[in-house]
């Protein structure tokens, strides 16, 4: 019985999380290949690090910093692949993440 509460209450803090981030628009949960399979994706354009450096593989908080950098100072991201002009990110760490990144 007090392994079943600690799976619930698991499943519910992992829940809550999930759903905090949606609202504020950076996180989102699509389902993939089934119910069970979650990919979380995170908008470059509106993300804060935090947010960028939880998501995407291979980008640290200074990577996330760097792509807040450059939002800054050249606008929105257009497309995923834009992000390869950011110092430090190249193609491979954009293509292992394209599912994640939305616009």
């Amino acid at each position: 019985m007090k392994k079943i509460a600690l799976i619930l209450s698991l499943l519910l803090a992992v829940t809550s999380q999930t759903l905090i981030a949606k609202e504020r628009g950076g996180l989102s949960a699509a389902n993939g290949k089934g119910a069970t399979e979650q990919v979380l994706t995170v908008n470059i354009n509106s993300a804060d690090a935090k947010e960028l450096s939880r998501v995407l593989t291979g980008v640290g908080l200074k990577k996330a910093e760097a792509i807040i950098e450059y939002r800054e100072k050249f606008g929105p991201f257009k497309s995923a692949n834009e992000l390869t002009a950011v110092k430090g990110i190249g193609e491979k760490t954009v293509e292992k993440n394209k599912s994640k990144i939305k616009l």
